[in-house]
């Protein structure tokens, strides 16, 4: 028994089958939306798993569509002017003074897993990859950090912080994680 196979479906591209001794279920992942690997549990045949896939087929290129639009900051890093990352970091500076935050600092980071964070000390570091998501959005990312100089966490107390500045701030969060996840 052959413990992975390839198989090459025209509506979604070539597809990584691969039996899994972890795997309790048929799991479909992507590492990038031309990468795609099926986890197959080890009771459950490769050509059953297949057949499964095909019952996907719409799914798997809605996530395609959805993955292609997330932003790869890596790429944006060396693409990022001098003056795009001042003007992200005086839109730190408009924001802070206009509703009276205050912060230690502000740099400008290559980071994988989020939008930006703030220490202890209100040190605030945003991902560079910001400047390809839309002025609200970057609005939204930096006063969520702003509002950590204040609130240390994501309690009732930081959302409502959030929301007197920004009318459903939760919206704009959702709207990240789903369009624009890194």
């Amino acid at each position: 028994m052959s413990k992975f196979k390839y198989v090459n479906y025209p509506a979604i591209g070539i597809v990584l089958f691969e039996k899994s001794k972890k795997a309790k279920r048929v799991i479909i992942s992507f590492k990038s939306p031309s990468n795609i690997r099926v986890a197959v549990p080890r009771y459950i045949t490769l050509r059953k798993a297949e057949s499964y896939v095909n019952q996907k087929l719409d799914w798997i290129i809605k996530q395609q569509t959805k993955y292609s639009k997330k932003v790869n900051a890596a790429d944006l890093t060396n693409a990022v002017s001098r003056s795009e990352k001042l003007k992200l970091i005086s839109r730190v500076d408009y924001l802070a003074n206009k509703y009276g935050f205050t912060y230690s600092k502000v740099t400008l980071r290559k980071m994988k897993t989020r939008w930006g964070s703030c220490t202890n000390h209100n040190n605030i570091s945003l991902n560079v990859g910001l400047i390809a998501l839309t002025d609200e959005l970057i609005d939204y990312v930096i006063l969520h950090e702003l509002v950590h100089t204040k609130v240390k966490n994501h309690s009732k107390e930081f959302w409502e912080e959030l929301g007197t500045i920004i009318h459903n701030p939760k919206s704009f969060n959702r709207e990240l994680r789903q369009n624009y996840g890194l």
